[in-house]
């Protein structure tokens, strides 16, 4: 069974996003390194998806969870995703993101492509078997060198 919670408003699988990671694996390394980079407590480090982030999830933090540019601007136009907006895929907002997890092997507009199209299901399925490891098989954040699991180098 997929879990809803991990489509990301502007497209990302945040299944794959560190701090989602950090939070449902228990990796206390992630969090606290998470935390100085961050300016909160290892214990602030929780997220249950990008569907979730008004429920629970970051309070303080300034670029994710209810802070999030893309949540907050989409929060505003009353909207669920980023291609339901009027100025998608040009927005200044988006555009940032799209560079940031392109070079991380995210395609945020096909993956937007994908939700607009029905296929949440099976782009989920996609998605968790493109960010499990190689080695141990368990899931990885997109952002490390190596997985927090078995310390394999990740491709």
């Amino acid at each position: 069974m997929v879990n809803k919670n991990l489509v990301g408003r502007c497209g990302l699988y945040c299944g794959a996003c560190i701090i989602y990671r950090a939070y449902k694996d228990g990796s206390q390394k992630l969090k606290e390194g998470i935390a100085k980079d961050n300016n909160c407590k290892p214990e602030d480090v929780k997220c249950e998806g990008c569907q979730l982030v008004l429920t629970s999830g970051w309070e303080n933090d300034n670029i994710w969870g209810r802070n999030c540019v893309i949540v907050k601007c989409l929060e505003g136009k009353k909207l669920d995703f980023c291609f339901q907006c009027d100025n998608y895929p040009d927005c200044s907002k988006f555009q940032k993101w799209y560079g940031v997890f392109k070079k991380y092997g995210e395609d945020l507009i096909n993956n937007l492509k994908q939700i607009k199209n029905g296929q949440i299901e099976e782009w989920l399925k996609e998605e968790e078997e493109k960010w499990k490891c190689k080695n141990c098989g368990k899931p990885i954040s997109m952002v490390l060198n190596k997985c927090h699991w078995c310390e394999k180098e990740i491709d």
